[in-house]
């Protein structure tokens, strides 16, 4: 489990994009199959159909739109399912996530990176050592990875290792790097 500090560093609300979640999406304790693209865009979804079939969700019921003021937070875990609304405005939506997690669970930087360790109990003086995660290009090896030209500094295609995670159904240019 992974906790997870969504930060918007303006209000959030449903014009310029704020979060929505699917309440009650996580007690199955599963993943549901995801589809690509949404939109056209690199975002993977997953449809209402199979959130309801595989996730007994009812979004009708159970859909949450979460505006969140400057200065807010918004607190959920990675099994939550949750979406980001497009943002209809003129400006730029800007925010945060921060991600807590257990130090001897796996980080999802898949062998990228190692975890740095904020604080432990073992050691009421401890020092964190940002230099081993600081000094890792963590793009660079997640690109080498997955074998992208790394030339083009707007491919939108999806990229890393994460992304093994789901299945996806349906392709498109983002995507088709992960066939």
């Amino acid at each position: 489990m992974m906790l997870t500090a969504w930060i918007p560093l303006i209000n959030a609300n449903s014009v310029n994009g704020c979060l929505q979640v699917a309440s009650g999406g996580h007690r199955k304790g599963k993943t549901a199959r995801h589809t690509c693209c949404a939109g056209g865009t690199w975002y993977v979804e997953v449809d209402e159909q199979t959130m309801a079939a595989d996730l007994e969700v009812d979004l009708e019921r159970d859909r949450v739109t979460c505006e969140v003021p400057y200065g807010g937070v918004l607190f959920m875990n990675n099994a939550i399912p949750h979406r980001s609304l497009e943002n209809r405005s003129e400006n730029v939506r800007w925010s945060l996530d921060l991600r807590w997690q257990r130090a001897d669970k796996p980080n999802y930087f898949y062998g990228l990176k190692d975890s740095v360790l904020l604080r432990t109990a073992k050691d009421k003086d401890y020092q964190i050592n940002w230099d081993k995660m600081a000094n890792i290009n963590r793009n660079k090896l997640e690109m080498d990875k997955v074998d992208e030209d790394t030339t083009d500094e707007f491919n939108t295609e999806i990229s890393g290792p994460w992304m093994k995670r789901w299945e996806i159904v349906h392709h498109n240019r983002h995507t088709d790097a992960l066939k």
